[in-house]
């Protein structure tokens, strides 16, 4: 059965589904007893530049809100479904560790439920200190509600996961505090 997701290896399918293989190049729940060896691409496209990284140099290309937004054994992680290790708590503030974990109903205190269900600063990036009326925040930064100068991308849209090691999808940025615009 189609999963409907991209692919030239096997490997780019195994975060949607345990044993998922590339077939034709779309991922495949029951796979088909004989597979014909991977087209290797000469260019780049769209289902492979559009591959975000999750806090642990995983790919991925879903976008999340929350983590019913992914596939079973996936967690929603700065906005994008990544495999689920144990470790989220480790890179759940844009590869930062959370503080905590989020209580009922969400609550945090003073700080933000991620869409990991983890308390950090602020919903997407690093936080860049507090602020208020008399202390604004820098340039790509905005005052969250709680405080906190989160990183914002210019164009008001929520990032495509956070940066790695620098890195970002094609055709994405790696911008002031730690995130993919």
């Amino acid at each position: 059965m189609k999963i409907g997701v991209g692919c030239y290896y096997n490997y780019q399918c195994t975060p949607y589904a345990n044993a998922a293989v590339c077939i034709s190049n779309c991922c495949c729940t029951n796979p088909i007893l004989t597979t014909r060896a991977p087209i290797i691409p000469t260019t780049t496209t769209r289902s492979v530049a559009a591959l975000a990284y999750c806090y642990n140099g995983q790919r991925t290309q879903v976008r999340c809100t929350t983590s019913t937004d992914c596939a079973a054994q996936q967690t929603c992680m700065n906005g994008v479904c990544c495999t689920t290790t144990g470790q989220e708590y480790t890179g759940a503030c844009a590869g930062l560790p959370a503080i905590q974990s989020c209580g009922a109903n969400r609550a945090c205190g003073a700080f933000t439920c991620t869409s990991s269900n983890y308390c950090c600063e602020c919903q997407f990036g690093r936080t860049a200190g507090s602020c208020s009326n008399l202390q604004p925040c820098p340039a790509g930064y905005t005052c969250n509600s709680q405080n906190y100068c989160c990183a914002t991308c210019a164009n008001g849209r929520a990032p495509f996961g956070s940066c790695f090691n620098g890195l970002c999808a094609s055709g994405y940025t790696c911008q002031t505090g730690n995130i993919c615009c």
